[in-house]
């Protein structure tokens, strides 16, 4: 297709400017690293959570998690060295059938779908039919930023991608079958039958982080107006066909005929989104990708292969772009960074109402790792799949975090509690997904039935902090799928609290006693 091959041109250019209980079927004091045999199929039998309890790893059966999270299918694709490794589906379509999940089964991916879309735009950007970093603020005729404090400021491809635009509209509602959707337009404009607000810009674009799904459907509007086809035509055409993502596509409503798709379920397990079986989300670029285990798992690898230069789609210049952050975003040109050296790795969730998504990147050793769910607990079971998947591949970016036994006495508890107010000279740069709310609001801890609990609601419904050390403290039930919350409480001489540290992931921020 004319416009989307490399161009040498540009090439050139740009580098010169360079609720049931499982049974856990394993409770050991070995560390994860002894499961080690590079064999993905072992990660059925060891399933696990995010800490061990002095040294105590609780391990389950995959199928003991599907049924504890109501979840009845799961796909799963495991990259190694940059290239599909295992590819596998389990469970069934939809609860209550025989007809099972494949590694082909198409899932709905929620904000994975912004994997597929910056990959797109950078291949659209090396072809010269997009380009980075000019102004596209008044590019698209059937939209434009209310006029207010910020009008005039350029807003960018690159502020898109790592939603440093300063844009509203986080997410937008899925739509039962039946329900009119909202052309792009009516997205953008907030018209109906869209039920939000319109996409405007709520900050100085590019001064900070606010994510936007808003700001990809802008993104899709302009890969349309810039290449001449319908979105949906064009990442056929300059994605899909390119790495045999024969199962992929942006239709929504998804057609029936489609075939071998995950049927949505919500949180106790049962089938939704009736007769049907499935929402749509016409919100394509940010949340409208249906795709399988094995097609995801393929563009994953092409992302990690496009890093270290060995991928046909995207030049090296590109590829490395992509993983670089964009300050103070925790995004890259799309997918979120953290960690450092064997531990440096890109990734993204996805949650639409009754799917959730994972997929994420090892860029020190090429390793990957894609997990689908069709249910609204998703999320939970990828947590556990992630966990096993580290410790049977011998992986080292996903390890056990003990929990050590250390009992505190109320009068230690009691110096941490009170009101602690965000630290408005801490570096922006730092705070990264953490300069977002909750992370923004007042910090509550107080205490409860003998714990320390932390609260951003004002001392409603807390999450209780679990002692690593006398001053240090995990919040368990709060963690991600990628990284842990830990709060460190810093003492002076004096024993009075100066600050708070609160990390999880990449991000940091502190918090001062407020006055």
């Amino acid at each position: 297709m004319p416009g989307f091959r490399f161009n040498p041109a540009l090439s050139a250019l740009m580098l010169g400017a360079a609720a049931l209980v499982s049974t856990p079927i394993l409770s050991a004091c070995q560390p994860a690293s002894a499961l080690s045999t590079a064999d993905p199929e072992r990660f059925t039998e060891n399933l696990r959570g995010r800490f061990s309890y002095d040294g105590v790893v609780e391990r389950f059966t995959l199928e003991e998690r599907m049924a504890h999270f109501g979840v009845p299918g799961v796909a799963v694709a495991v990259i190694e060295d940059g290239e599909l490794l295992y590819a596998q589906g389990f469970g069934v379509l939809q609860a209550g059938s025989d007809g099972p999940v494949t590694a082909d089964t198409v899932f709905s991916v929620g904000s994975v779908s912004k994997m597929a879309t910056a990959f797109l735009t950078l291949n659209l950007i090396q072809s010269g039919a997009l380009d980075l970093d000019s102004d596209i603020s008044h590019a698209l005729p059937y939209w434009s930023p209310e006029t207010g404090p910020y009008d005039g400021a350029p807003l960018t491809v690159r502020m898109l991608l790592s939603h440093t635009g300063g844009l509203n509209l986080h997410g937008f509602a899925d739509f039962m079958p039946g329900e009119a959707l909202p052309t792009r337009a009516q997205t953008l404009n907030g018209q109906a039958p869209a039920d939000h607000d319109p996409l405007r810009v709520e900050a100085l674009p590019g001064s900070s982080y606010r994510y936007s799904g808003g700001g990809y459907t802008l993104l899709e509007g302009l890969i349309a107006q810039a290449t001449g086809l319908s979105f949906e035509e064009t990442a056929e055409a300059a994605l899909f066909e390119h790495l045999g993502m024969t199962r992929s596509s942006f239709a929504n409503p998804l057609p029936e005929d489609h075939g071998n798709i995950a049927s949505a379920h919500g949180r106790a397990g049962a089938p939704t989104a009736l007769p049907r079986g499935y929402e749509a989300f016409p919100e394509m670029a940010a949340s409208g990708l249906w795709t399988s285990a094995h097609d995801l798992g393929r563009m994953t690898a092409e992302m990690i292969q496009a890093y270290h230069g060995d991928s046909a789609y995207l030049h090296p210049v590109l590829g490395q772009e992509m993983m670089t952050g964009v300050s103070p975003s925790d995004h890259g040109l799309g997918p979120r960074l953290e960690g450092r050296g064997e531990s440096f790795i890109f990734h993204h969730g996805g949650s639409n109402n009754s799917y959730r998504a994972w997929m994420e990147g090892h860029l020190a050793t090429g390793n990957g790792l894609v997990i689908l769910t069709n249910g609204a607990n998703g999320a939970d079971l990828a947590v556990e799949i992630r966990n096993a998947m580290n410790d049977v591949m011998g992986w080292t970016v996903n390890p056990v975090l003990d929990v050590p036994t250390l009992a505190l006495s109320e009068d230690q508890l009691a110096r941490y509690e009170g009101v602690y107010a965000l630290d408005s000279n801490f570096p922006l740069d730092l705070q990264a997904h953490m300069a977002a709310p909750p992370f923004t609001s007042d910090l509550t801890i107080y205490r409860e039935n003998g714990a320390l609990m932390a609260s951003y609601n004002g001392g409603q419904s807390g999450a209780r902090l679990v002692p690593i050390a006398p001053d240090r403290f995990y919040i368990t039930d709060f963690s991600l799928r990628s990284g842990v919350f830990e709060l460190k409480f810093n003492r002076n001489s004096l024993a009075q609290i100066t600050s708070v540290r609160a990390s999880m992931a990449s991000a940091e921020t502190v918090y001062l006693p407020a006055s």
